[in-house]
Parts: C-alpha cells; sequence; structure tokens
C-alpha cells in the first residue's frame, strides 16, 4: 500500500522531515518560492529570520538546508509580511523597529526606527514599492521601499484596535482586520473605506486573498475561517456586510494560520490553530478534506505549501519546522466516499462461460415473471395474438373502472318502483351492470328426461 493512503484508501499527510531547534525562539512566519531554480523558504522567529532551500533527491526524501540568516534582534516580532516572490520582507519589532530585507544579487538588510508604537503591524504592496504599517498616533503610514519615507499619512480613528494588515493581490484594497472580529476594506491609493465586513465576534488572526478572484478568507479567534466576496453583496447597505459567503468550521481552538495553495489557483487552502491542528480544505466545502497529524506541541502560527503543491510547511511557537508530503494538485485527493455494500446475487443464476452458450439461455427465466412491468405483455407474447391480447384488457379495464366525465348530460336516476332498477354511475352515458350481492340466484332448470 502507497504510504500517502490510509487503509480506506484516502490520501494522507506523512512527516518527511523535522527540525526541532530550526530557531531558538517561536517560529511566526514561513513563506516557500521559487529562489534561484530552487525552491526557497524564508522563517521569521522572535530572534532572527533566515533562508532554506529545500532539497529533494531522486528517492523522494527531503532535506531542508539553512543557508544564510538573514536578520537579527532582540526583541521580539510582532508582525512580518513578504513579496509573492520572496525577495522582500519586512518585519517589525516590539520595539516599533522596523526590518526589510531584499533578495537580488545580494543580500540587503535594513533597520528604521519610527519611534515607540509609530509603527505596528507591517503589510507589504504586491507592487513591492513599499508597505504600510499602522501608527497609534492614529494614522495608517505608507513607507517607500529601502527608505524611512514617508510616502502618505490618513487619519485612522481606530488605529488601536487592528490586529492585522493584509494587501490585495492586485494592490488595489488594503484589508484590517480588528479585535472585535471586523474587517475594514480600504482603497490603497487613498485609504478611504469601501466597504466593512462585521462577520466575526473576536480578533481576526488572518486575511488571504484568493488568485484572480475578488474573494478572500478570514482567519478568527472565535474558531472559525470564513469566505468573503469584494464585489458581490447581498444585504441592502452597500458598505456593511454581516453574512459570509462560506464558514469553514472545524477547529476547536484559535486559528493561527492561514496560507493558500497558489498552484490550485485559490481551490484549496490550509489553517492551523493553537491547539496544534492542522487541516486542509477545498474552497468549495465546508468540512476539511484532510488532517494532519503532526508533532507540534504548541500553537502553529506559521504555514505554507510549496510552489510545487506537494508538501506542506509548518512553524509553531515549539521553534520546530515539520514538512509534510501531501497529494499535489491533479493527484489523488480525498474526497467523500459513500459506502455501498454489495448485492448478493442469487446462487442458482449463473453466467454464461462463452457466447456461445449466451445463445442457449432460454428466452423466459424464472424471474421474469417478478420482472415484468405492469401492463406489459408476457414474455411468450407475439405480433399475431397481440391485438387479441391488448383488446382484451382494455375490455377488462372498461369493465371495472368508469371514469368520471364533468360534461356528461345529466340523467335521472330510476325510481325505486320501477321493475328493473340497474346499478348507475353518476353523471356517466353508460349503465355499469353488475351482479347485485342482495339478489337470489337465478334458478336453475330442472333436467327433464322425457325433453
Amino acid at each position: 500500500m502507497d504510504d500517502m493512503m490510509n487503509e480506506e484508501g484516502i490520501p494522507q499527510a506523512t512527516i518527511v522531515a523535522k527540525y526541532e531547534k530550526a530557531h531558538n525562539r517561536s517560529v511566526v512566519g514561513i513563506w516557500s518560492f521559487r529562489f534561484c531554480g530552487q525552491i526557497g523558504m524564508l522563517s521569521v522567529s522572535h530572534d532572527c529570520s533566515k533562508l532554506w532551500i529545500l532539497q529533494e533527491d531522486s528517492s523522494n526524501n527531503i532535506s531542508l538546508d539553512e543557508r544564510m540568516v538573514l536578520a537579527k534582534w532582540r526583541t521580539a516580532i510582532q508582525a512580518a509580511d513578504i513579496s509573492v516572490d520572496g525577495k522582500y520582507m519586512v518585519a517589525v519589532g516590539m520595539n516599533s523597529i522596523v526590518y526589510e530585507v531584499e533578495l537580488v544579487n545580494t543580500v540587503k538588510s535594513m533597520a528604521f526606527d519610527f519611534g515607540y508604537l509609530d509603527a505596528v503591524f507591517c503589510a507589504v504592496s504586491p507592487l513591492k514599492t513599499g508597505y504600510v504599517t499602522a501608527s497609534y498616533s492614529g494614522h495608517l503610514n505608507e513607507i517607500q521601499h529601502s527608505s524611512n519615507e514617508i510616502i502618505r499619512q490618513e487619519p485612522f480613528p481606530t488605529v488601536k484596535q487592528i490586529s492585522c494588515l493584509k494587501y490585495s493581490r492586485d494592490a488595489k484594497y488594503l484589508a484590517i482586520g480588528q479585535l472585535d472580529g471586523a474587517i475594514e476594506m480600504l482603497y490603497s491609493e487613498n485609504f478611504k473605506n469601501y466597504h466593512k465586513y462585521e462577520v466575526h465576534s473576536m480578533r481576526i488572526r488572518k486575511i488571504e486573498f484568493l488568485p484572480n478572484e475578488e474573494r478572500f478568507l478570514s482567519a478568527c479567534d472565535d474558531r472559525l475561517i470564513k469566505l468573503h466576496s469584494l464585489s458581490e453583496f447581498t444585504e441592502t447597505d452597500p458598505s456593511r456586510s454581516t453574512k459570509a459567503i462560506r464558514v469553514y468550521s472545524a477547529h476547536d481552538a484559535p486559528v493561527t494560520g492561514l496560507t493558500i495553495d497558489e498552484k490550485s489557483g485559490g481551490t484549496r487552502f490550509a489553517s492551523s490553530s493553537a491547539s496544534s491542528q492542522i487541516f486542509i480544505w477545498h474552497i468549495e466545502m465546508t468540512t476539511p478534506i484532510m488532517s494532519i497529524t503532526n508533532e507540534h506541541t504548541s500553537t502553529i502560527s506559521a504555514l505554507s505549501f510549496s510552489p510545487t503543491s506537494r508538501h506542506l510547511l509548518s512553524g509553531g511557537d515549539d521553534a520546530m519546522i515539520l514538512i509534510y508530503r501531501i497529494p499535489g494538485v491533479g493527484e489523488n485527493t480525498p474526497v467523500h466516499v459513500a459506502y455501498y455494500p454489495p448485492v448478493e446475487q442469487p446462487s442458482d443464476i449463473t453466467e454464461p462461460e462463452s457466447s456461445s452458450q449466451l445463445a442457449e439461455v432460454p428466452s423466459a427465466s424464472p424471474y421474469d415473471e417478478h420482472d415484468q412491468q405492469e401492463n406489459e405483455p408476457p414474455s411468450d407474447y407475439t405480433q399475431e395474438g397481440g391485438h387479441e391480447y391488448y383488446r382484451s384488457h382494455e375490455e377488462y379495464d372498461a369493465a371495472q373502472y368508469q371514469e368520471y366525465n364533468p360534461y356528461a348530460e345529466p340523467r335521472t336516476p330510476p325510481r325505486e318502483d320501477d321493475e328493473e332498477i340497474g346499478n348507475y354511475v353518476y353523471n356517466s352515458t353508460t349503465e355499469h351492470q353488475q351482479n347485485n350481492e342482495s339478489a337470489s340466484p337465478p334458478a336453475h332448470e330442472q333436467y327433464d328426461p322425457s325433453a
């Protein structure tokens, strides 16, 4: 049996690599991408950021090679984001120092201090022109790439309610998750309000936009994942939504990790929770298609699919990184299978072994009588006697049933003193002859030998 298939024939994930001390402190983010003809992985923890190379040999053995440490910091990291191609990364420390790392021909690392609480959370623009941070002074700041220059600053009254930031894939919108479960969708060009989603009841942890679609997912501390639309709103108020398109429920703890399988086109995503659960979902199904057994012992907040979609990477507060082999896009994927018990055939029925035996089978079998449909001629029906068969059945049916005719001319029933009182069908033009059960049977003629 294939190692990726369980006893029921349903695909499952297997751990192919394990790194217990990948970092000295908790892992807060993992991203996998194409890098110099190989598969690269960038990890961010509370102590540093590292670049890894994912290698697979001819025997499908996986190894994770640590290439270099990109940046180090003393304080913990409160938020981190990366560009789609993996060549630009931004991390914000608890002391509001912003760390930028750029991978081009060489590694370029920078750090900027905007002042205490003047830089919290971050979101990297897909255009790689810069990033956005929030300031507790009540503003949203757009920072230019590789500098501490503020390009735009717009007031945002509820800045202290922000829990996460995320750009849409076309850089047209900026999603702002809040502590009360609301999501503010802003125009990225001017930070003006576009739409508000009031669909969760607790802190928003993650927001991920689907590729090539105007939809996005949100993960929350209420243990739910919800799917939303950027253009189709069912409520009468076009500026506010209170219902999601779809709700995904399976976690028993706050959902802390969320990632999209890029190769699937947004039809598959994975999630993790504070109770070390990992599920893989299909976008059209509200229940997971796969539950991944892992060896994490704490919160899993970092998840990423490999560019080939055949591996999933996870990192948690236990500073451990695990790699799982999963069915790739187009391979065997888990489906809901309905089990139907086999139907036992009668023992006295045998199938012919050859076509010559098939010709010897008689036209009528013991089961023809049971299989015969209603009003169907018997198996010995021939065209010569067919007309007589149907004619006799039609006469029988006419004698047994009289169809009610509402347009027939009404008749006056006979009086009781009439000698011949027959059975009449109401509102019918024909008399229905039946034997009267109460009437005495006709007398039999006696045999006369002299006659």
